[in-house]
């Protein structure tokens, strides 16, 4: 793909790898996306992917860093930078795509460029030696270990929310400590779901999740008619059967709603990996209010609608943090 027309957003920088131990064998991708001006790492990815040959993961890596400048800003003017001369040269339209499992993954990163430029952003490539694109090989190593990571760099906002900083100010989010992981547990990120407040919402909400956790993650939803339908939504598009639980409605009487929500949310932290969970409003406050420490008189402060996406992440030691909150751009 050649370069596009500059975007009217900002100005963004992908860095991606990807690797196989074995090509075929164990693999995994790492990306991140950069403010170039500032060179302050917005996003950080990487995520195994079992079996799979050296241009499947790196290619995977690409795909990972464009749906994170989607989330981001989907009009920035974005410049791949990977050394992968096959991918670059493969996506720049100058080398012919033979093989199908790279024919189906180089289709899907048009897709998404697609995307960006029809925001009215741009996307071009340049292959870089491989010293110089020691952070996100270094992710893909991670991956390659078993690791998952999915840090975004957010910034503090007014009213209590928090957002993907704007270039220049970015401030990591504070964390608090919940119940520490088993032995050898993976890191936890859990994604929240807000139940919408009709099912019209749910083929958005199904999308934007996709774009968000791969193939196999788990799935767990509340037991109410709305949010059992949604689950099995997202569980029939993430290949797997979701599971319900009243744990996670948030209905019960008082603050014994929240203890339960907050009693699974430390069940998963035990156990970690990536887990789905669709729930009510206050099931999505009682997560947050665990994670930062929210005071009691604050506990609805924070703004959270309908159908809306909230991350957090757990870490080996038990601190915990939050990635995004009230993310709804899918909803538009």
């Amino acid at each position: 793909m050649t370069a596009a027309s500059r975007g009217s957003g900002r100005r963004l920088v992908i860095e991606a790898d990807g690797g196989s131990r074995g090509n075929p064998g164990v693999a995994g991708y790492g990306a991140l996306v950069r403010d170039p001006a500032t060179g302050q790492v917005l996003v950080e990815l990487a995520e195994p992917l079992g079996k799979a040959s050296n241009n499947v993961a790196e290619y995977s890596g690409l795909l990972a860093g464009l749906r994170a400048v989607l989330d981001l800003d989907p009009k920035a003017s974005v410049r791949v930078k990977m050394d992968s001369k096959l991918v670059v040269e493969q996506m720049s339209g100058r080398w012919k795509i033979k093989h199908e499992d790279m024919r189906r993954l180089a289709l899907e990163a048009r897709d998404l460029c697609a995307e960006i430029s029809d925001a009215g952003g741009s996307v071009d490539f340049e292959w870089i030696p491989r010293e110089k694109n020691k952070d996100a090989d270094a992710l893909s190593n991670d991956a390659m270990d078993g690791k998952s990571v999915h840090r975004v760099v957010i910034a503090e906002a007014d009213g209590g929310t928090d957002s993907v900083a704007d270039a220049g100010s970015p401030v990591a989010q504070d964390v608090s400590e919940v119940s520490t992981p088993a032995p050898g547990a993976r890191p936890l990120r859990l994604l929240l779901v807000q139940e919408p407040h009709d099912a019209g919402a749910a083929p958005r909400i199904v999308t934007a999740v996709r774009r968000l956790v791969v193939a196999g993650t788990r799935v767990v939803g509340a037991d109410d008619e709305l949010a059992t339908r949604l689950a099995a939504d997202l569980g029939a598009a993430l290949d797997v059967e979701a599971e319900t639980s009243g744990d996670w409605s948030g209905q019960a009487p008082g603050e014994g709603a929240d203890e339960r929500v907050r009693t699974a949310y430390h069940s998963l932290a035990a156990t970690g990996g990536t887990v789905v969970a669709v729930t009510s409003r206050r099931g999505v406050l009682s997560v947050l209010s665990d994670v930062l420490g929210t005071p009691v008189g604050r506990f609805w402060a924070l703004a959270t609608a309908a159908g809306s996406l909230t991350a957090v992440e757990v870490w080996e030691d038990g601190s915990a943090s939050v990635a995004f909150t009230n993310r709804t751009d899918h909803l538009a």
